[in-house]
């Protein structure tokens, strides 16, 4: 019973990051590619809020692991040509979060929904 509700919660992620995801895909080309500057860890590295320092790894298979404080969470991530979007799940929860890069690619910015303030991650490892 525990693996059928693991197998549709997962798929309940993966209909919530197409959901999101969707429209950038109806414009968006191949950029598979193109998409090795994001796959390694990232270190939270600026929060005006001043939360602990956590990291997110993005996988080359697009599995994403956040970890920090709180522990260490499961996601899945798609690039789109103007931002990232994963999704994690904590307390049986989904939570969506949208990343801009720079034209560097070695940023990451994310505008919290609680302050409206933005923090940022750097790349710590491949």
């Amino acid at each position: 019973m525990i693996a059928i509700k693991k197998y549709y919660r997962l798929i309940h992620i993966m209909a919530v990051a197409l959901l999101v995801t969707l429209p950038s895909f109806a414009i968006a080309k191949d950029n598979s590619a193109n998409d090795d500057w994001l796959i390694g860890k990232w270190q939270l590295h600026f929060d005006p809020d001043g939360s602990k320092t956590d990291y997110i790894e993005f996988k080359a298979d697009g599995d994403a692991i956040s970890s920090g404080p709180h522990g260490e969470f499961e996601g899945l991530y798609i690039v789109s040509p103007d931002s990232v979007k994963a999704v994690f799940t904590y307390k049986e929860k989904d939570f969506i979060m949208t990343f801009h890069f720079n034209d560097a690619r070695d940023e990451l910015r994310i505008v919290t929904s609680h302050t409206g303030r933005e923090s940022i991650y750097k790349r710590v490892s491949n």
